[in-house]
């Protein structure tokens, strides 16, 4: 079992219109954020025997916008964990950054002073146009300015790419990903724009702001765009290892890989983060001002007991959607008889067309693993499979 750690930074400068990740947009400054890192020292002392190991394998920043932290906070954050939890050697820690955060010092200093070993940049497009149809504050030239600077300092970084942007067209979302890869990136990572009802941007679509209705791309559009961004990457020697994500070899996201893993456990600390440990999931508050309050009287979260279901649900959905694929094996003896039973019979439905291994001979496979066309499915594959 591997054990990571993910820490929440609550605070952005503006609020991207399709955002539906807890965070604020007040006029923060560096006493709050001060404030904040003390919190998450006081969190770590109260939730350091969660894991079941005192071993951790990678950390990850994540907002939010950790990169509007000051880096002297940053560090003293991870010097911290460093002295509570055995973090291991090989361990990779990312940071997500902000284009418009990002200047030569602040990325050198990064690099030379914290631990910090891989950084996730939040590009989503190179497209003015593109980019403040949902709020984006940033622009085409910040985000290259910023690539520029961090593959100065970093062999080991991701970006972002978002599909399905409003005026977004075949053309322009090609041009994202060439001109991405003209950084060299390790990974990138490339979502389907994913419209929530509690979002600005749902609102905003309702209204007709700027003639949205007309200019958000069809279901159609977003598939076309899954293939292009498929068949590029795999030309240029990435692998799709989920259905969102895409490396060169050796280049997985470690931290990512750990969520794809029922076996595996993570802490999360902050306003909003969520941990699992294999038996318990917990979810932190995702309110500011009442994790504060409440982080004193350890009042500040929920739990629920995982069930042999739960889990074995989270698994279907969660292999289902990587290069690895479900393992019967693996469900046999995690699950028993009757969860391997359900499996086969239900992922008999799969369309033959959709899987890597031949249908006929599945019984004889170890795993279950969907083709690019066929990830395109895998939530409705997995349902199929759910224990209720």
């Amino acid at each position: 079992m591997k054990n990571n750690i993910y820490i929440h930074f609550p605070f952005c400068k503006t609020r991207c219109d399709y955002c539906n990740f807890y965070s604020q947009t007040s006029k923060s400054n560096y006493k709050d954020y001060s404030e904040y890192i003390n919190l998450l020292l006081h969190e770590i002392q109260l939730q350091k025997n969660f894991l079941t190991s005192n071993n951790i394998d990678n950390l990850y920043l994540g907002g939010g916008t950790p990169s509007v932290f000051n880096i002297e906070l940053i560090i003293k954050l991870l010097d911290y964990i460093y002295k509570i939890f055995n973090v291991s050697s090989n361990a990779e820690i990312t940071i997500e950054v902000n284009p418009d955060d990002i200047t030569p010092d602040y990325v050198k200093e990064l690099s030379q002073n914290s631990p910090i070993n891989r950084v996730s940049v939040g590009i989503q497009s190179f497209n003015d146009i593109e980019l403040k149809s949902v709020n984006r504050r940033h622009t085409s030239l910040q985000a290259k300015k910023a690539l520029e600077n961090i593959n100065k300092y970093f062999d080991n970084f991701s970006l972002d790419l978002i599909y399905g942007l409003p005026y977004q067209t075949l053309k322009s979302f090609k041009d994202n990903i060439d001109t991405a890869l003209l950084f060299n990136p390790k990974h990138i990572s490339a979502y389907a724009l994913t419209i929530e009802e509690t979002s600005p941007l749902y609102k905003n679509i309702l209204a007709n702001k700027n003639n949205l209705k007309l200019n958000i791309p069809s279901e159609e559009f977003t598939i076309e765009c899954y293939h292009l961004i498929n068949n590029i990457l795999k030309d240029h020697g990435f692998i799709q290892y989920e259905i969102s994500n895409y490396c060169i070899k050796d280049y997985k996201a470690k931290h990512n890989s750990c969520y794809w893993d029922i076996d595996n456990g993570y802490l999360g600390l902050g306003a909003g983060a969520h941990s699992y440990n294999g038996e318990l999931r917990q979810y932190n508050i995702p309110s500011l001002i009442k994790y504060k309050s409440n982080l004193s009287n350890n009042n500040y979260y929920s739990q629920e007991k995982i069930t042999k279901k739960m889990k074995y649900n989270e698994y279907i959905m969660l292999k289902l959607r990587t290069n690895n694929g479900i393992n019967l094996n693996y469900i046999n003896k995690k699950f028993g008889t009757d969860f391997y039973n359900n499996t086969l019979a239900e992922l008999k439905n799969i369309k033959p067309e959709h899987l890597v291994n031949n249908l006929s001979t599945i019984e004889n496979n170890d795993n279950i693993i969907l083709n690019t066309e066929g990830l395109l499915f895998a939530d409705y594959y997995a349902s199929l499979s759910f224990e209720l």
